[in-house]
């Protein structure tokens, strides 16, 4: 009875496979009831780098024209924010990051984009008025805000603005009558405010108005930020990826994903066997979820160095696996009996697997906060690969491993030798 059970899950679990494989890979149109688009894929729903979408990469020098000492620092922050809505209002899909002291626009999609440069260095503009008027006196400058950002009040928008000692005097020189109106220029809009507004200790926040985003704020706090520093970015070169080296690019992806896979299949086949077979079946299902955590996580975007990342959790998994099948082999040349070699096996090594992804995983979660833009792709690659293999390895082998040993009773399946003189333990 044990028998059959094992073989109908393993029969279940194959089925569910391919069902789950045939979701990842093919693209179909969905029943017009559900939806007028096509289902695309697991994998092809993957954010791509420009790499492998193909696109044009500019990469820009940083250089501050304000006479006054800035922290450039936090101005290259701000300006990224800006820059990319800027080309994002110019119907661009930009990918935006620091790289070193440059900044990295990729425009995924854009072969011959025209205007770029001039785009980025359009010339912020903040100011408060007294009057909505393009002649009107500035009451308050850039220079007057010390910090800017964008957050959320209850189920509205607001932008916070903290002032300089200079600031929060004219400030209150103008807000000194008690009532009135006051008028925030940020780029091309202006936003009247009421003297009202919460105004405490240098702190302006003003609530956007209906139908405002968290982006939108923060977009206008950048402008600020930007008018202070000053900043010009000039091009120092310009790479292009044509729809041919993306295709390349992706195909070889997928070829070396599929090879390293295969060679980590034959080799737990070779040593265990029809054993291996299970340990193939735990690969198949910690890929499949590796995939689709990726393309779950919007922040992800599969890089060089994110499929180097992914590819090595599964080199990872597949070794925890053959540790844990060799720990069984182990126990069965002791004396044990199959069940026994299979149960004690591993429960002795599982501690030590598990171990051995918390210290990868801890120092992968540090470095996606302070690493560069590839750095923290690699991280999060890792952070969702270890995540999913750790599971599936410890969980899936186990259940595995021990569904297999109703079906398999001689040890030549498992590939597992005892010496001659060892007397079976019972």
């Amino acid at each position: 009875m044990k028998k059959k059970h094992s073989i109908g899950r393993f029969i279940t679990l194959a089925v569910l496979c391919a069902i789950v494989l045939a979701l990842t890979i093919f693209k179909f149109p969905l029943p017009a009831q559900w939806s007028d688009s096509d289902f695309y894929g697991f994998a092809r729903a993957i954010n791509l780098g420009i790499e492998y979408q193909g696109g044009t990469s500019y990469q820009y020098s940083v250089k501050s024209n304000s006479t006054k000492n800035f922290n450039l620092e936090n101005g290259i922050s701000s300006s990224m924010t800006r820059i990319k809505t800027l080309l994002e209002n110019n119907l661009y899909t930009p990918n935006v990051y620091r790289n070193g002291d440059s900044v990295v626009v990729e425009l995924l999609d854009e072969y011959s984009p025209v205007g770029i440069t001039d785009i980025i260095n359009a010339d912020p503009y903040f100011a408060i008025k007294s009057e909505q008027s393009d002649t009107a006196e500035e009451k308050i400058k850039a220079e007057d805000v010390s910090t800017a950002y964008g957050t959320t009040s209850g189920s509205n928008i607001a932008l916070i603005m903290t002032f300089t000692d200079a600031g929060k005097t004219k400030m209150a020189d103008l807000t000194s009558s008690g009532s009135g109106t006051m008028y925030i220029y940020i780029g091309t809009t202006v936003l009247p405010l009421s003297y009202s507004e919460q105004i405490s200790n240098g702190v302006l926040g003003a609530t956007l108005g209906s139908g405002a985003t968290l982006d939108q704020a923060n977009y206008y706090a950048s402008e600020i930020v930007c008018s202070k520093y000053d900043l010009s970015f000039e091009e120092n070169g310009v790479t292009t990826f044509s729809k041919e080296d993306a295709k390349r690019n992706v195909i070889m992806a997928v070829c070396l994903t599929a090879g390293l896979f295969a060679i980590c299949v034959a080799i737990l086949c070779i040593v265990f066997k029809k054993l291996g077979l299970v340990g193939s079946l735990v690969m198949l299902m910690a890929l499949l979820l590796q995939i689709i955590l990726l393309q779950a996580v919007p922040i992800f975007v599969l890089t060089g160095p994110s499929l180097f990342a992914s590819l090595l959790c599964m080199i990872i998994g597949a070794m925890s696996i053959y540790l844990m099948f060799n720990k069984m082999h182990s126990e069965y040349k002791m004396g044990k009996i199959l069940y026994a070699s299979v149960k004690f096996g591993y429960d002795k090594i599982w501690l030590s697997i598990f171990d051995m992804y918390l210290v990868l995983l801890f120092p992968s979660v540090i470095t996606y906060f302070f690493g560069s833009y590839f750095v923290k792709q690699f991280a999060m690659a890792l952070i969702c690969g270890l995540s999913v293999w750790s599971f599936s390895t410890l969980l899936f082998t186990r259940s595995f491993s021990r569904w297999f040993t109703n079906i398999s009773f001689k040890n030549k399946d498992y590939g597992f030798k005892r010496e001659a003189h060892v007397d079976e333990l019972k």
